[in-house]
């Protein structure tokens, strides 16, 4: 990520004689103090991972209103971008290679992955879906990676070239591509769902999603949002990050290792066919958890320094990169310690 009225300072009236001017029975300082501010938070299991929403507004039941309202939203975009409901549009076209006048939602992150793809030259591709599924399978009944005749046979279903979109109809090229989109949709529907708290008025909010992370306004006691970038190897943080507003993401080896050393995992370079070597775990700001969310997957593919070299030239956008040795790594706008 790369101004906030506090409301922690009440305003004083200073007594003259034994006691405060009243008015109307009611002390002026009674009338002059702010609103207490009050926080609802609300965690609910969805997407794979576990989604929370805080909100601080004065109305703690309007805030519960907001945030269960917002949670009724996010089960309609998982309705649709989802790889796991038989329901949803993404499911159909992973089963059928096509779907015709698909949502306008699911349109958008698809045209958005392609983009991503070209930026960072197929290190991001939503079609490696059957590279991971072969990872997983090989390790669930070898505990070994995939061969390399397998990954052969397996590679010419992943090119993000093979997604063509005209309106709102989507087709894959090849008979057995696939779509995943847990590298980005995440981040979209966080983005959605903080857009739609703000367009109801609330400029306090906190969305988070696995790791993937949408802030505004200012945590409950007026102070910026304090933010843990979690250690790859331990349950403590590698730094806090003070925030008033923006979006951040991290991916890391350790999310769903396929090993316990965390050599093999969930991530898998589109263009290898296994896990990327180099990285523990990257983690990015961005002006939305969309692009924080594409990006930070991107790097952990591309490795240190093509990563660096790519934020840098990205407006409003940083990293932190973390190797396998826990160096860490910061483009120059990425907050020190």
């Amino acid at each position: 990520m790369k101004g906030k009225l506090s409301r922690r300072d009440f305003i004083r009236i200073t007594a003259i004689g034994a006691g405060i001017l009243a008015v109307g029975g009611i002390t002026l300082k009674e009338l002059l103090v702010e609103p207490e501010l009050k926080a609802y938070t609300e965690t609910r299991a969805l997407l794979g991972t576990f989604i929370t929403i805080k909100v601080i507004d004065t109305d703690e039941g309007r805030a519960e209103d907001m945030v269960r309202s917002t949670f009724t939203e996010i089960n309609r975009l998982s309705g649709i971008l989802s790889r796991f409901d038989p329901t949803s549009q993404l499911y159909r076209l992973n089963k059928t290679g096509q779907i015709m006048n698909a949502s306008g939602e699911l349109v958008e992150v698809m045209v958005k992955s392609v983009q991503y793809a070209e930026l960072t030259s197929g290190a991001f591709d939503v079609t490696v879906l059957p590279m991971l599924e072969l990872n997983s399978e090989s390790f669930q009944k070898h505990n070994t990676p995939p061969s390399t005749g397998d990954i052969a046979e397996v590679k010419s279903l992943v090119d993000y070239r093979m997604i063509n979109i005209s309106g709102k109809d989507i087709t894959l090229a090849k008979t057995g591509a696939g779509i995943t989109l847990d590298s980005i949709a995440k981040g979209y529907i966080v983005d959605m769902a903080a857009g739609l708290l703000k367009d109801r008025g609330n400029d306090n909010v906190m969305v988070e999603a696995g790791g993937d992370m949408s802030l505004s306004g200012t945590s409950q006691d007026g102070d910026p949002w304090k933010i843990g970038v979690a250690n790859p190897r331990n349950n403590g943080y590698c730094q806090i990050i003070n925030s008033g507003g923006g979006a951040i993401a991290t991916s890391g080896d350790y999310e769903a290792a396929f090993t316990s050393d965390y050599r093999y995992h969930h991530i898998i370079d589109p263009r290898v066919g296994l896990s990327p070597v180099d990285l523990s775990s990257t983690t990015v700001l961005a002006g939305n958890t969309t692009s924080a969310d594409a990006l930070a997957t991107a790097c952990m593919v591309m490795g240190k320094d093509e990563a660096l070299a790519l934020i840098e030239n990205l407006p409003d956008t940083e990293a932190l990169i973390i190797d396998k040795n826990l160096n860490s790594y910061r483009t120059s706008g990425f907050p020190t310690e």
